[in-house]
């Protein structure tokens, strides 16, 4: 699946843990019977991801929503041009009349209960905001699906955290430190990078999307895995261990590892 998603690469040989994301939500969809003409998807903080154009040659409806042309991934990934001109966006030929792209608050869907029947966000959530819009952003996704619909939360999960790797200490050193240190921790939000703890998961995502976790959370790690161990700091060019940025999978960000998490979630119905 990661090579048909990606076909201008060697799926064996560039190994990475984005392409895992998209692979899992296209091989969960056609395992659950979701890759038809009746399908509706909805894609929320979609940005210009390829799994959108792929779904729209796969399913008889994609709506891709994002604060395009704003926020902090404006110039990256989710820019205005995808409102007006989504073609320039596609890395393949695509069904255009299968795609709407839309302007949306993630947090806020502007769309009736009961509207879609699989939603998906691809490592959007934790860049929500703290762990109320995180819940609010997953309230929404459960309300908008329709019941016996599927959903998948793809985020960012921690595999083995630093005893310092928590708000309240990231709080406190921005507060010793007049704000010079950590200064967007809260309370009950780290400073540096957007990743979740399994009872983070649960707590603020699961749980108030309202929906069942189709299977439990095991975040084993098999040893390989941390063969090339990237190492991020902010403003700085990741560190992979070997030089080589392939295969990247786990990342390092002071002491903690973390890496991609797959959700797959079900409405009852």
């Amino acid at each position: 699946m990661a090579q048909e998603l990606i076909p201008e690469r060697d799926a064996r040989v560039h190994v990475e843990r984005k392409v895992w994301e998209l692979a899992m939500l296209a091989l969960f969809l056609r395992e659950v019977g979701r890759l038809t003409e009746d399908t509706e998807a909805l894609a929320v903080g979609a940005g210009d991801e390829r799994i959108v154009f792929w779904l729209a040659n796969h399913v008889g409806r994609v709506v891709a929503t994002d604060i395009y042309g704003t926020g902090s991934f404006a110039e990256r990934e989710a820019g205005a041009s995808m409102l007006s001109d989504p073609r320039a966006h596609a890395p393949f030929p695509y069904r255009e009349d299968r795609l709407e792209v839309r302007y949306m608050d993630g947090r806020k869907l502007e769309f009736p209960d009961a509207s879609f029947d699989v939603v998906f966000s691809v490592s959007s959530i934790e860049h929500f905001g703290g762990p109320g819009d995180i819940a609010r952003g997953a309230r929404e996704l459960g309300r908008v699906l329709r019941p016996g619909g599927h959903a998948v939360i793809i985020t960012e999960c921690f595999v083995k955290r630093h005893p310092g790797s928590a708000a309240p200490v990231d709080f406190a050193l921005r507060l010793a430190s007049l704000g010079r240190l950590r200064r967007h921790a809260t309370p009950r939000r780290r400073a540096g990078v957007d990743v979740l703890t399994a009872r983070e998961l649960s707590c603020w995502i699961v749980g108030p999307s309202g929906l069942e976790l189709l299977q439990p959370l095991d975040t084993s790690i098999s040893p390989a895995s941390y063969d090339n161990l990237t190492r991020v700091r902010p403003g700085r060019d990741p560190e992979p261990a070997t030089g080589s940025f392939y295969p990247h999978v786990l990342l390092q960000f002071r002491g903690s590892v973390f890496t991609s998490v797959c959700l797959v979630l079900r409405k009852e119905g």
